[in-house]
């Protein structure tokens, strides 16, 4: 059943590329980089593609403006399509790349210092407890080899 469901949205997707053929061209040229950053991106939230697709979408979008503003035939998305317009559009894919990869930089850096924040926080109340109840609240006491607490106030035997 959802076999037929995908047949059709990829001849629909097909048929919608060919009739907007100039678009198609434009886009697809200049989106390359969020199409190889879609493959690339592994994880379950997608988000280096989303990143990357999005702020490269952004900075296609005034060249595609051109080319609907400027009648939208195969001839005109290939004058657009200069070195310097592609340059713009992989800067912004690039632009992409950069902001995930600071966004992700910023968010382990945060954690990371919340995890020592909250790691010195529970050492406190660990000393805390320790003076108030004992050595034995830390587990760290010494063993006998069947697993039974060894008591350090009985005397042992002189031999």
């Amino acid at each position: 059943m959802k076999n037929w469901r995908k047949s059709l949205l990829t001849l629909s997707f097909l048929g919608c590329a060919i009739f907007f053929l100039p678009s198609t061209i434009l886009l697809l040229t200049g989106m390359a980089p969020s199409i190889v950053a879609s493959f690339i991106d592994k994880t379950k939230e997608r988000l280096k593609a989303l990143t990357v697709g999005c702020v490269n979408l952004g900075f296609c979008f005034p060249y595609w403006m051109k080319l609907v503003q400027g009648g939208h035939t195969p001839e005109k998305a290939m004058q657009i399509l200069n070195p310097e317009s592609l340059i713009v559009m992989y800067l912004g894919a690039g632009l992409g790349y950069l902001l995930e990869w600071i966004c992700v930089y910023i968010s382990v850096t945060l954690t990371q210092k919340k995890n020592k924040s909250r790691l010195k926080s529970i050492e406190k109340e660990k000393q805390h407890l320790t003076e108030k109840w004992g050595v034995e609240v830390t587990g760290n006491y010494p063993v006998d080899e069947h697993g039974f607490l060894i008591k350090t106030d009985e005397a042992k035997p002189a031999v």
